[in-house]
C-alpha cells in the first residue's frame, strides 16, 4: 500500500508525458500520465526539456494500458531543426493550446483542421486569395463568408458554395468542393461550380484541381488548375467586361508560412486564352476567424503599365468560423 502511495505521489508530480526510452530510430516509447491516456493515431508533439522548443513531430502506433504507468509507442514521424528527442523529453498531444501555450513558430506539418472549433491560424487555407484560387475543404459545419462567395463545411470531405456576386449581375450558381486524398504527402480536391444567368440561356461551368506538396517545415507549393466551358451569347458583351468568370490557366501558388501563422502567397500562371504569363505576390494576415489578404499580380509579366488587364492590387478579405 505504502508503494503504491509512493508511486502515485511521484506520478502526481510528474504529471505529463515523458520519453521513457528509444526503441529504434524513428521510435520512442512515452510514459504516460495515468490520467491523460493518448489513442492510437492521435499527432503528437516532442518538447525541449525545458519547454522552450518543439523536437518533434509524431504519431501514436499503440497503446499499452495494462501496465503501470501506461505506455505508448510513437512514430516520430519529423525533426524540428538540429533538434534531438532526448530521454525524459515532455511529450504532448498536437492541439491548438499546445501550440498556443509553447509560442510553437508556424510549421507546415504543425497545421491542424479537423475540427471547426480549431483557430483558422492553425489551418490549411480553403482559400488561397490570389487569382481568385479556390483552396481545399472546411471543416465539418464551418462556415467560410466574404462579399463575393459563402463556403460550408458539409462534411470533412465536402464543401458547398454559392458565389454571391455571381447573383448580384443575374447568374444563379452553385458548386463545391470534394477532397479526393489527404496524406501526409499532400492533399488532392477537385472543386466545380455551374451557373445559369436567370433572364437569358447564357451559362459557364468551371472545374478545378488543387494539388498540396509540402515541400519543407516552412513552404508547400500548391499546383491550381482551373478550366472554364461556356456557353455565352455573343451579345452579352457585360460577362467580359465585368471579368464575371476567371479564364482557364494553371498556376503555381507557394505558401510560405511565418512565425506568427500568416502566409505569403506567391508564384507564377499561364493563361490558355491569351497565351501569357502572369504572377503575384500577396501576403494574408490571419486571426482567429478574419483574413486579410494584400498584395499586387499581373497577368502579363510582359505589361509594363499599372493596369486591370497588366498590373494590379490584390486585395482580399473573408471570415473562417
Amino acid at each position: 500500500m505504502i508503494l503504491v502511495l509512493a508511486l502515485l505521489s511521484f506520478f502526481s508530480a510528474h504529471a505529463f508525458h515523458q520519453v521513457e526510452a528509444h526503441l529504434n530510430h524513428q521510435s520512442i516509447l512515452v510514459r504516460l500520465d495515468p490520467g491523460h491516456d493518448f489513442i492510437k493515431g492521435d499527432r503528437v508533439v516532442v518538447l525541449t526539456s525545458s519547454k522552450q522548443a518543439l523536437s518533434a513531430i509524431g504519431i501514436v502506433k499503440s497503446v499499452n494500458k495494462e501496465e503501470f504507468p501506461p505506455t505508448a509507442k510513437v512514430e516520430i514521424k519529423e525533426l524540428i531543426g538540429r533538434q534531438m528527442v532526448l530521454v525524459g523529453d515532455p511529450v504532448e498531444r498536437l492541439t491548438e493550446e499546445v501550440l498556443e501555450q509553447y509560442h510553437v513558430s508556424g510549421h507546415i506539418s504543425l497545421l491542424l483542421g479537423k475540427d471547426d472549433e480549431i483557430s483558422s491560424r492553425f489551418k490549411e487555407l480553403p482559400y488561397l486569395g490570389v487569382f481568385n484560387s479556390d483552396g481545399h475543404t472546411l471543416a465539418k459545419n464551418e462556415w467560410l463568408v466574404s462579399i463575393p462567395q459563402v463556403q460550408y463545411g458539409i462534411g470533412e470531405n465536402f464543401t458547398v458554395k454559392v458565389l454571391t456576386g455571381l447573383y448580384l449581375d443575374g447568374f444563379a450558381n452553385i458548386g463545391g468542393k470534394y477532397k479526393l486524398m489527404e496524406t501526409q504527402w499532400g492533399h488532392l480536391t477537385f472543386n466545380g461550380l455551374v451557373s445559369r444567368q436567370v433572364d437569358r440561356s447564357d451559362w459557364a461551368v468551371l472545374s478545378g484541381l488543387v494539388l498540396t506538396l509540402p515541400s519543407n517545415e516552412k513552404f508547400q507549393s500548391h499546383l491550381v488548375i482551373n478550366v472554364r466551358v461556356e456557353g455565352i451569347e455573343e451579345d452579352n458583351p457585360e460577362v467580359d467586361k465585368l471579368n464575371l468568370f476567371p479564364a482557364s490557366d494553371i498556376r503555381t501558388i507557394y505558401e510560405y508560412v511565418t512565425d506568427d501563422w500568416d502566409r505569403w502567397l506567391f508564384g507564377p500562371l499561364f493563361n490558355f486564352e491569351t497565351q501569357t504569363v502572369g504572377g503575384t505576390l500577396s501576403h494574408m494576415w490571419i486571426w482567429d476567424t478574419f483574413h486579410l489578404n494584400l498584395g499586387f499580380a499581373t497577368s502579363d509579366v510582359s505589361e509594363v503599365e499599372f493596369r486591370e488587364d497588366a498590373y494590379y492590387l490584390v486585395f482580399d478579405f473573408f471570415w473562417r468560423f
